[in-house]
């Protein structure tokens, strides 16, 4: 398998994907961007009918590069981290796929890429060996990189809140030595201001957490709740610290890659749907999409397929309606 889904080491980055609306007498087709990890494909999935369609294809690239479909905050775009006609680096894309165009190259040995898309600030990265560690950087345009936290700790899993803060994982309070570090610390940027806060503390997380599974945090639509992975399982906190709860609670099952639906009432996630095919079995693995309903509990599987490996889904942004 190309995509080596289990060497995050420290850091995530990357998928992405695009999507076309439909109008029906119901409103819009919810749709969701994900990565086919066994086809190298940056995919999108249509809710309403269950049909896929390819956007970009990736080709080899290093273990830890992963694609995650970054959405504009408008849906007409997306960003990805990848190698596309053998160069690698980060893209954007129009919302179908067409017009692409590179927006930064990487530096260094960096594997890590774009993890999620600011109303002001545009493109956040997690890129390493920059400056000896990982940081989170911004990119308005292919000449503006900044960094956000110049930190000598590791900072790493940036998400967006609504209101643009951003949050991120770090060692900055644990020993700077990363096979020391736990990353269960939670702290926020405001852009504009100098610094960064301790927002929330997760506890059971643990550098094998971090490593093997990955944290990969999103923030739900209201801004009141973090969702993220530990362990196999997926989870939501308060962004106030409180009402840590796991939500899928499935022994003996990966269940990875979260994210929140558009009206903040479910979370979508990368799942196995038996033992014998969990992708820590080793034995073809299988992953495919699912839901679940956070006031019930309630799973709805979305993709079926003992042959599939399907990662990082997340909802593309209401586009307008065409009159």
């Amino acid at each position: 398998m190309k995509a080596k889904i289990l060497q995050v080491i420290v850091i995530a980055a990357i998928s992405g994907c695009s999507i076309q609306m439909d109008a029906t007498k119901h409103g819009q087709h919810s749709r969701i961007g994900f990565f086919d990890e066994k086809n190298m494909n940056l995919s999108v999935l249509n809710e309403a009918d269950g049909s896929i369609e390819t956007l970009v294809h990736i080709e080899d690239a290093d273990s830890g590069l992963y694609r995650r479909t970054v959405w504009s905050p408008d849906g007409k775009q997306f960003a990805f981290t990848g190698i596309v006609d053998g160069v690698n680096g980060t893209f954007i894309a129009d919302a179908d796929g067409s017009n692409r165009r590179l927006v930064l190259k990487p530096e260094g040995r960096s594997p890590e890429g774009v993890l999620d898309w600011h109303k002001d600030l545009k493109l956040i990265f997690v890129l390493k060996n920059i400056d000896g560690n990982a940081e989170i950087y911004s990119l308005e345009d292919g000449s503006d990189l900044k960094n956000l936290t110049n930190s000598p700790s590791w900072e790493i899993f940036p998400t967006v809140f609504p209101d643009g803060r951003i949050a991120f994982f770090s060692n900055v309070d644990e020993d700077l030595d990363v096979a020391n570090s736990t990353f269960k610390n939670v702290y926020v940027i405001e852009p504009g201001r100098p610094g960064y806060k301790f927002l929330l503390s997760i506890e059971g997380m643990s550098m094998k957490s971090v490593s093997t599974i990955g944290i990969f945090p999103d923030i739900s639509p209201d801004g009141t709740l973090m969702c993220f992975a530990l362990d196999g399982d997926i989870y939501t906190i308060g962004i106030d610290g409180k009402n840590m709860r796991n939500i899928t609670n499935s022994a003996g099952l990966t269940e990875l890659t979260p994210s929140f639906s558009l009206d903040g009432e479910s979370v979508v996630y990368s799942g196995a749907s038996k033992p014998e095919s969990d992708m820590l079995s080793g034995n073809n693995p299988n992953m495919n999409l699912f839901k679940i309903n956070l006031k019930t509990l309630k799973k709805e599987q979305l993709t079926f397929g003992e042959d599939n490996f399907f990662t990082h889904p997340l909802y593309q942004p209401r586009l307008p309606l065409k009159h």
